[in-house]
């Protein structure tokens, strides 16, 4: 029993590790954009490297090859995202935002019979973009 919870809290942690690593990806993008003056976002690269960061102590419990995937999105208030890092031009009023996504493939401490032996994990952010 206590294995199974043991197993269970570390899989929840790995869970929340990973949303506020998209949390962090998402702030550094908007850090960026205000830091070059509103006309520019970071590569998805950058946004990687600012997601690991948030994350280090994930690294023993990512299947082994595995590493973050991080996606970004952009858009306006109200509308849908799209796909990379272009800077959104919005009416007058509507505020431009910017979305990141990201995932992470866990090994669970324990294994059990019937349980997946690596369990993907999943974060997404959005904050959006203002000076």
């Amino acid at each position: 029993m206590l294995l199974g919870t043991t197993g269970a809290t570390a899989l929840v942690y790995a869970d929340i590790e990973v949303s506020n690593a998209a949390h962090a990806g998402a702030a550094y993008a908007a850090q960026y954009y205000i830091a070059n003056s509103n006309t520019a976002l970071p590569s998805t690269s950058q946004v990687t490297t600012a997601v690991q960061n948030d994350a280090p102590e994930l690294t023993g419990m990512l299947k082994s090859g595995t590493s973050f995937t991080v996606s970004m999105a952009t858009g306006c208030n109200g509308g849908s995202a799209t796909s990379g890092n272009t800077v959104p031009i919005c009416g007058s009023g509507v505020l431009p935002y910017v979305q990141v996504t990201a995932q992470a493939t866990v090994v669970p401490l324990t294994a059990f019979a019937g349980l997946p032996k690596s369990i993907t994990m999943s974060g997404k952010a959005t904050i959006n973009l203002v000076n």
